[in-house]
C-alpha cells in the first residue's frame, strides 16, 4: 500500500493513505517525514470473526485511525481453512489470519486492530 509518513515517534508511525489514516508499526530502514512509500502491512493478531471482524452494510474501502484502534474497511476476497485470509482494500491487499466461522468471500467487512506492521517494499 502507498503510504506518506505524517509524524513518527520512534518507530511508531502516523501514515496518511488513499483510504484514510493510520499509525503503524514501522519495521526497516527509519522512513523520512513527508516522504511516500509502499509498504506491505500485517496484522499479527489472531482475529475472531464476528468480534474482531465484522459485517458491514457499505461496501467501501476506508482506513479511520483511533485512538488506540484502526479500523480497516473492505472486501473479504479470500479465506483458507487454516484461517489465513486476504482484505481487499482498493488496488491492495491485507492478509490476516482468524477463528471461527468465516463470512462469505466478497462480502463487505470491518477488521479492528490495535496494531498493524508495516514493512517497506524495496
Amino acid at each position: 500500500m502507498r503510504v506518506r509518513v505524517v509524524s513518527k515517534i520512534n518507530n511508531l508511525v502516523h501514515c496518511s493513505t488513499l483510504f484514510g489514516d493510520l499509525n503503524v508499526i514501522w519495521e526497516g530502514k527509519e522512513p523520512q517525514i513527508d516522504s511516500h512509500y509502499d509498504v506491505e502491512l500485517d496484522l499479527y493478531s489472531v482475529l475472531s470473526w464476528g468480534h474482531d471482524i465484522l459485517k458491514v452494510q457499505k461496501d467501501a474501502s476506508t482506513i479511520m485511525c483511533n485512538k488506540d484502534t484502526v479500523n480497516i474497511c473492505g472486501t473479504l476476497e479470500s479465506v483458507d481453512s487454516d484461517g489465513y485470509s486476504v482484505l481487499r482494500i482498493g488496488n491492495y491487499i491485507i492478509p490476516f489470519n482468524a477463528q471461527g466461522k468465516a463470512f462469505d468471500i466478497g462480502s463487505a467487512i470491518e477488521i479492528c486492530v490495535d496494531s498493524i506492521v508495516a514493512y517497506p517494499i524495496p
